[in-house]
């Protein structure tokens, strides 16, 4: 009773959170310099709306001009299962009910997923740091996507543990499956794909490999195909392009001053990509609860670290090239937000075992964890309260406007959640 009481609980200030970061507040709009300003009620989209717009265009079976420009049509998974919502309510209201139910639905499997491993009270944490977590209030109101980055990250990650869990051949390929069609929502593939290999590679099941490799790829690999041979689109976009821009950078390097003078920077840029990545304050308690506790973490937790750093490595290590800035340095951090899933976990099995710690140690800790959630809440909470660094922690996440972008604009459109146009003030 207890444990359901605190998922209610918890999946009810999700909700609300998500709700009160929607309408003007959008963090992903508001946080942009000149966000565009729908009519009639004057809520705040980020530029690309239009993007995402399309995707549910082209399922509705819109003329092809409205949608095959799309940039993002690739991560369809998504507009998949929100287009029945969007049918009935629209794009906007559709999308956020999907989007919610997406979210609430993921905190509920990983409120099941630690309490079957590491019982009620792990649970119970988990459930606040997700619910509490500005990384769904950034986008998990909105009809892209991008809402579905972190639920899409938990669900991979428990398709890791139980792809690590489970050495059958029908097993690994049930949730190689799973992961392939997850990675249709959005790009993470290369974060996701590489830890399931460490973790087969790690167990030495060899045979296992190639089966779960194929399986994962298929997902995207089909969207490829349907994409390129059936509706006969142009696979590459200036998103796409930048990797194979990113691998020319490392075959002519330029200038070697200017590359060592970039490599000088990278303790200080892995040190503020990590803790902005997920919103300062969860990899903050992550760090605390590693050096008080100094509690290792699992394999799934460590190769999905292993795999980010790779990623996260290959961006910045390479030469400075102006094509390939948007990938490295502070700028866009939240290009590891994934990483998100294992923060979480980590912290919430270091909770269920607090008892077998020193007491002095329990209580810091414990007070730890009771910081950490209010410090999220304030920034989950943050636009409709009024919390003055709340605009701070969205920007450094994705730093695309200026540091007071979101105080500007809710101090020029007002702070109205969806439901509440502007003409109802009127």
């Amino acid at each position: 009773m207890r444990f359901r009481t605190h998922l209610l609980a918890a999946s009810i200030v999700m909700i609300a959170a998500i709700w009160l970061s929607s309408g003007t507040m959008y963090p992903y709009a508001s946080t942009w310099a000149f966000p565009i300003v729908s009519e009639p009620c004057g809520y705040l989209f980020n530029l690309d709306h239009p993007q995402y717009r399309a995707a549910f265009a082209m399922l509705d079976g819109a003329p092809r001009d409205q949608w095959e420009w799309s940039i993002t049509l690739r991560r369809i998974l998504y507009p998949l299962f929100a287009f029945p919502f969007m049918k009935v309510a629209g794009f906007i209201v559709g999308g956020f009910v999907a989007s919610v139910v997406i979210n609430v639905t993921a905190l509920i499997a990983l409120a099941y997923f630690v309490r079957r491993r590491w019982g009620d009270c792990a649970s119970v944490v988990a459930i606040w740091l997700l619910a509490s977590y500005p990384g769904v209030t950034y986008w998990g109101a909105l009809p892209y996507a991008n809402a579905t980055i972190v639920p899409v990250s938990l669900g991979l990650f428990m398709l890791l543990t139980r792809l690590d869990e489970r050495s059958d051949l029908r097993s690994v390929a049930l949730n190689a499956a799973g992961m392939g069609v997850l990675v249709t929502a959005y790009d993470l593939l290369p974060y996701f794909g590489v830890a399931a290999m460490m973790l087969l590679g790690r167990k030495r099941r060899w045979s296992a490999m190639p089966i779960a490799a194929a399986l994962i790829a298929s997902g995207p690999l089909l969207v490829w195909f349907v994409f390129t041979k059936i509706v006969q689109m142009r696979w590459s976009n200036i998103n796409t392009d930048i990797y194979g821009t990113m691998i020319d950078g490392y075959l002519h390097p330029g200038s070697v001053a200017a590359w060592l003078r970039s490599l000088a920077t990278f303790p200080a840029v892995l040190a503020k990509v990590f803790l902005y990545s997920n919103m300062v304050f969860l990899p903050a308690l992550f760090l605390m609860a590693v050096i008080i506790a100094r509690a290792r973490l699992t394999a799934v937790e460590g190769a999905l670290f292993a795999a980010i750093a790779v990623v996260f490595c290959f961006n910045n290590l390479g030469p400075p090239h102006q094509a390939t800035e948007q990938m490295r340095g502070e700028y866009i951090p939240r290009i590891y937000q994934p990483l998100c899933a294992a923060l979480i976990v980590y912290c919430a099995r270091l909770a269920g075992s607090l008892q077998a710690f020193e007491p002095a140690k329990a209580r810091f800790l414990t007070g730890a964890f009771v910081l950490a959630l209010i410090a999220n809440l304030s920034v989950a909470f943050g636009p409709i309260a009024r919390v003055p660094w709340a605009g701070n922690v969205y920007q450094r996440f994705y730093f695309h406007a200026f540091i007071e972008s979101m105080e500007i604009n809710l101090a020029t459109h007002g702070r109205r959640p969806l439901g509440f146009c502007r003409h109802d003030r009127t």
